[in-house]
């Protein structure tokens, strides 16, 4: 992303230039920017955009804002006995948030275009959320600060890693404050599943079995509750898998890779088992999904 388009960004979504901003530093992955920040103007206000059917890229971006590490984020929420303190905070387009920064504070931002989030959630977006220290939520601050101060550029599937690594952390954060908070939940069982293969979906080794393992529980009582809902784990997860791999043949920026690369990306071991799982799901084909346009009723 250019400089002009970070301008964008910033001025779309706080209303501020990006000297009151206080950019240090920016560096782009293919649709996801991250930006690092000594802030200048102590207030940021990230004010609600419209949802729309196609939002642009700057207009409709969600944002994961770390202060500099030591600090916790400027928000209302505060640690309680036995929790971590919060660490990052989550805001989606459709947030109203003002952070209260101290002067001169540091902050990394991780700016996620709201319809690549939306291939992750089922093509929803997740409400703001505080994020609080976890070995994941450090791993995902440490790496984004780290490809923010790296000179090198990399070739293009490099920066298709790191953007899509940068999008399952955000991802995967959210899943983890979800968990905590619905653990209770009759239905969390299901939850959980679904939550962890959507995690998982883009690894072609990744089973029911293992899923399983990772809930603690036996492949026995895991079908038992998905046949209560009425699927198996095993058709959740392939559809899963067709989702990821439809939304990213219909979309622009995925144009370059092959349809086999498409399916190793999407968990699948090759075009040929994607292609039935297309069918067996009632889909287009990969040609013909490629003609249709991001965001067409298929």
């Amino acid at each position: 992303m250019s400089r002009s388009s970070v301008t964008a960004l910033l001025s779309a979504h706080l209303g501020i230039p990006t000297h009151v901003a206080g950019l240090v530093a920016t560096r782009s992955f293919r649709s996801i920017t991250v930006t690092y920040h000594r802030v200048r103007d102590t207030s940021w206000r990230w004010a609600p955009k419209a949802s729309t059917t196609r939002p642009s890229p700057t207009s409709h971006s969600a944002v994961v804002v770390f202060p500099a590490e030591g600090r916790v984020v400027p928000t209302a929420e505060t640690a309680v006995a036995g929790q971590a303190a919060p660490m990052g905070l989550f805001l989606p387009p459709h947030a109203d948030r003002t952070l209260e920064w101290e002067a001169g504070a540091e902050a990394l931002a991780v700016w996620v275009p709201e319809l690549l989030l939306q291939e992750f959630t089922e093509g929803g977006t997740p409400d703001a959320t505080v994020l609080y220290a976890s070995p994941l939520t450090v791993g995902f601050r440490t790496f984004a600060q780290a490809v923010v101060r790296h000179g090198d550029e990399g070739s293009s599937m490099s920066r298709y890693a790191v953007e899509r690594l940068l999008a399952e952390m955000t991802f995967g954060s959210l899943v983890e404050q979800h968990s905590v908070e619905t653990a209770q939940r009759p239905s969390a069982l299901i939850e959980r599943a679904r939550s962890v293969m959507l995690m998982r979906r883009e690894d072609p080794g990744f089973s029911t079995t293992q899923l399983a393992a990772e809930l603690h529980i036996s492949p026995r009582q895991l079908q038992r509750a998905f046949a209560r809902a009425g699927v198996t784990p095993a058709d959740m997860l392939r559809r899963m898998r067709v989702e990821l791999a439809e939304s990213m043949l219909r979309n622009p920026l995925y144009a370059g890779l092959t349809v086999d690369e498409v399916a190793r990306y999407a968990g699948f071991t090759s075009a040929l088992q994607l292609r039935r799982a297309l069918q067996a799901e009632g889909s287009p084909s990969p040609r013909e999904l490629r003609k249709l346009p991001a965001g067409a009723p298929e």
